[in-house]
């Protein structure tokens, strides 16, 4: 359950080109793996802007036996990045409870962070991403980049930093839960192995790249694609083509 969570993670970091405008939106995924017995899950994520000109990425997942979530804050920069200022985990399963809290002192080019009884600061390098707000800066430097076909982003992943690789393969047509829409194809490749396929990802061309669909290449548990049941764009609900 956790690791798909996450991945909803050297080449060119893409720099945009003029202003990126967020736009709010709020989607619903659905997907299940088999551990013995089969676990169906649901899964919503929403962006929000807040009074103070902060952006509020969202991820909340629950089942009968766990429940997940996954906060970042973040803001664009007067040079036109995504940039995360704080990012919160939570998970408890089994009512057995852990959270990690990490701040960004971009002033120092530091992080912060506290997991259980642990504290610690470590440098990270300027264009460092959290393990959520990576996944909308790669949406919008595939807008702000379309014909670039790597994009490689540093993520802090408790006291270190991951590299994570992404490939464009091309677009395809796909069918959803919502009918037919334009998609771009991309492998999500493993941090230590940019030859390794973790995921395979398909983005909404036409919906700022919002994601469709997540399967995963190296299954365990027999489990299943994410998949976008429904969403709204800004507050236009997505439909097909």
């Amino acid at each position: 359950m956790l690791k798909w969570i996450l991945v909803l993670t050297l080449g060119l970091v893409a720099i945009p080109s003029h202003a990126i405008t967020l736009k709010p939106f709020e989607a619903t995924y659905k997907t299940s793996y088999e551990k013995g017995i089969k676990l169906n899950i649901e899964a919503k994520r929403t962006l929000k802007k807040t009074s103070n000109g902060e952006w509020v990425l969202d991820f909340y997942a629950e089942n009968w036996f766990a429940k997940v979530q996954q906060t970042s804050r973040l803001v664009v920069t007067p040079d036109q990045k995504i940039q995360p200022v704080f990012y919160r985990f939570y998970r408890s399963i089994f009512g057995k409870s852990q959270e990690e809290k990490l701040t960004f002192h971009w002033d120092k080019n530091e992080t912060h962070t506290t997991l259980k009884s642990n504290e610690w600061t470590m440098s990270v390098p300027e264009d460092t991403q959290d393990l959520l707000s990576f996944q909308l800066r790669l949406r919008y430097d595939l807008l702000e980049n379309p014909e670039q076909t790597l994009f490689t982003y540093p993520v802090v992943d408790e006291d270190r930093i991951k590299l994570l690789n992404f490939r464009i393969i091309g677009e395809e047509v796909i069918d959803t839960p919502m009918g037919k829409l334009n998609a771009i194809k991309i492998e999500s490749m493993h941090h230590s192995d940019v030859d390794a396929v973790n995921h395979l990802i398909w983005a909404a061309k036409d919906w700022d790249n919002l994601v469709l669909r997540i399967d995963p290449v190296r299954r365990k548990h027999k489990q299943e694609p994410v998949i976008l049941i429904k969403g709204a764009l800004n507050g236009k609900p997505i439909r097909g083509l």
